[in-house]
């Protein structure tokens, strides 16, 4: 890559060593907490909630690492550089998920134990609700998993120089094994400390290209704004809503869609669901949430900044070399501030910071989906079966790798084709197949256990099928098929239809079946019953008052 080559000769004798210098560093020091780490995680209660024990400033630094994924960090800056108001507005629905997610943060720490099958579980014990929340899990994380390793081993091999799908495969796998070990071997509180020191050299990382770019256009908001607009397609319009998607009523839908799912599912994500988990007590996950939304607002005010400086500063080579799943406009502001100060430097924070936000992220969706397959599939066996704990701690570290075998191969494969629809259909499937079923699941005292049964596989099955006929899949040059054309349905975000769909199965099902065995509808009162702490606040008052609804 030409911009990679002229960052390298900017930055002279010490940049070309301090970028692979840094990116070794940062492994050494990744093996070693993973290995400090992996031996705090010998039972259920470390590998999969820390015991409960996270203070909420603690927390808080980890629950920001797991909001900000390497698409987040990419695709926001890339966007905001090429689309300018859409940009802005994704960044803006990554800071209102966790607004959603404090709205059920206590409830989520009270009800249920690890995971999303254990909270749908609670109140009905029942073998089919915790393989629906299997297969929900799974849904969102092997997909989600995939386009993190392809996008993170693209994004590494262009900062380090290389060109070509060899060496982006190489990186993933390289990427990949590391994530096998950081998941296999710390379990939540080992990855708590990896996600801390993820948000520590990310933000280190954003401001210190903040700083240097405000310094050369003379620390000047204005004449970043201004500028930025001057150099897009459309200076007219940069600021406007369509620069994306288009302008038109289909585009400008699609917009909103994209925007309410992102809101929706990332809120509900499963490796979220466990974190907040880990908190102490309701209290404390929401203050984990309360300290997170700061953060992560912070984080997205960072990127939006940086993705005004790449349309500034670059202009039609950022527009040009836009791709979701690269780090072209990374790129192209580290070459245009490379000769400003330290450019051997900047390229080996941003390939540290890529590197970490890509292993942790991975990371927790593979212990999440490790914790589904072992624990909501077969924990009871275990248990039953006189295997115990320590057989389910075992399991636990075999499925786990297998999982990231799996995603590291399906990477490894998907290198040269355009996967960025599996961003979408993930998010797509939390938002439509886990929020409807948690929604009913903490607040609504009638629902059966069919109900939430029918919920999940109504979400997930018009999650895929309207997503499988969109534009993500065919019928546009961006679109995983662009030479084919079998899409019906007009827009490459489903939510706005498959949310509303999980939501009405859920309720029709438990209105119109009796739900025979099922608990009483009081049931949800005493499960959220919650601690001192929770009822200091008078939380559980008002959950209470809206189960009696």
């Amino acid at each position: 890559m030409n911009a990679m080559t002229d960052v390298r000769m900017a930055a002279g004798g010490f940049g070309d060593a301090a970028p692979l210098v840094a990116f070794l560093v940062v492994v050494s020091v990744t093996l070693l907490l993973c290995l400090l780490f992996g031996a705090d995680s010998n039972g259920p209660e470390d590998m999969y909630s820390a015991r409960h024990s996270l203070k909420p400033w603690r927390n808080s630094l980890a629950l920001t690492g797991d909001s900000i994924s390497v698409l987040t960090l990419l695709t926001t800056t890339g966007l905001v550089a090429v689309a300018g108001y859409d940009g802005t507005a994704l960044a803006a629905a990554t800071v209102g998920a966790l607004a959603v997610l404090l709205v059920l943060a206590q409830p989520l720490r009270t009800m249920g134990r690890y995971t999303l099958g254990d909270t749908l579980d609670a109140r009905f014990g029942r073998t089919t609700v915790r393989v629906a929340a299997t297969v929900a899990t799974l849904s969102f994380c092997i997909p989600l998993t995939v386009v993190q390793l392809t996008a993170a081993g693209r994004a590494t091999a262009a900062l380090v120089g290389l060109t070509g799908t060899g060496p982006a495969q190489l990186c993933t796998v390289f990427i990949g094994v590391m994530m096998i070990c950081a998941a296999a071997l710390t379990g939540m509180r080992g990855n708590t400390m990896l996600q801390a020191v993820k948000t520590v050299v990310l933000f280190s990382c954003m401001g210190l290209l903040t700083l240097v770019l405000m310094s050369k256009i003379g620390w000047s908001l204005d004449r970043l704004l201004t500028d930025a607009a001057q150099s897009s397609a459309d200076p007219e319009s940069y600021y406007a809503p369509g620069q994306f998607r288009g302008t038109g009523l289909t585009e400008r839908v699609d917009l909103i869609s994209m925007q309410v799912t992102v809101v929706l599912g990332a809120a509900v994500a499963p490796h979220m669901i466990m974190r907040v988990k880990a908190a102490e007590h309701g209290a404390a996950a929401r203050r984990s949430v309360t300290y997170a939304i700061g953060m992560v607002g912070a984080f997205c005010v960072l990127a939006v900044v940086l993705g005004l400086g790449a349309a500034a500063l670059a202009g039609d080579r950022a527009r040009q070399g836009f791709d979701p799943q690269s780090a072209a406009s990374l790129l192209q502001l580290v070459e245009k501030l490379s000769d400003e100060w330290g450019g051997g430097l900047l390229v080996a924070m941003t390939i540290s910071a890529i590197f970490l936000t890509s292993l942790t992220v991975v990371a927790a969706l593979a212990l999440s989906a490790g914790a589904a397959l072992v624990h909501d599939l077969c924990g009871q066996r275990f248990r039953s079966g006189g295997a115990g704990l320590d057989g389910e701690v075992r399991a636990m570290r075999w499925a786990t790798p297998l999982v990231g075998v799996l995603a590291v191969a399906a990477s490894v494969a998907a290198q040269s084709w355009n996967i960025q629809f599996l961003a979408q259909f993930a998010v797509t499937v939390a938002a439509s197949a886990i929020l409807p079923p948690l929604v009913y699941s903490l607040f609504w005292k009638r629902c059966t256990h069919e109900g939430l049964v029918w919920s999940v596989y109504t979400g997930l099955g018009s999650s895929v099928v309207l997503q499988l006929f969109g534009p993500a899949v065919s019928g546009t040059p961006g679109s995983l098929f662009p030479a084919a054309d079998f899409a019906w349905f007009p827009l490459t975000t489903t939510g706005l239809v498959s949310v509303p769909a999980g939501f009405a199965a859920g309720w029709v099902v438990s209105r119109f079946f009796s739900g025979e065995g099922d608990p009483a509808p009081a049931d949800p009162r005493a499960a959220l019953a919650g601690s001192s702490v929770d009822d200091e606040y008078g939380y559980d008052a008002r959950i209470r008052e809206l189960l009696s609804l």
